[in-house]
């Protein structure tokens, strides 16, 4: 499966592609243009993002992180948070840890 075939880069709106989801994760692919942004919103489970393709703006109350290619951050749990990209084509994959009590 090559994600760049299920998602585009859109300025005026988000392109979501899930990839997976099973009882304990679910994960998907975050497709954004030159300035199209991810609403504010938040996470009730742990969840982790990595870039790959382009640059993002990581939008927190008290804190604006530029993430670049290959980089990992892990997104506070309960914070809310929007998303910006910076290139032209910008790709990330979220990766979510469900029912993390379970185990």
């Amino acid at each position: 499966m090559n994600i760049l075939k299920y998602t585009d880069f859109l300025l005026h709106k988000p392109s979501v592609f899930q990839i997976k989801k099973t009882d304990h994760i679910q994960q998907f692919a975050v497709a954004l243009g030159c300035g199209t942004v991810l609403e504010k919103h938040s996470t009730p489970v742990p969840a982790t993002l990595i870039v790959l393709k382009g640059a993002l703006k990581f939008n927190l109350p008290d804190l604006q992180l530029e993430l670049q290619e290959q980089d990992v951050y892990e997104i506070p749990v309960d914070v809310e948070h929007s998303v910006q990209g910076m290139m032209e084509k910008n790709l990330f994959l979220i990766t979510k840890e469900l029912n993390p009590d379970s185990e």
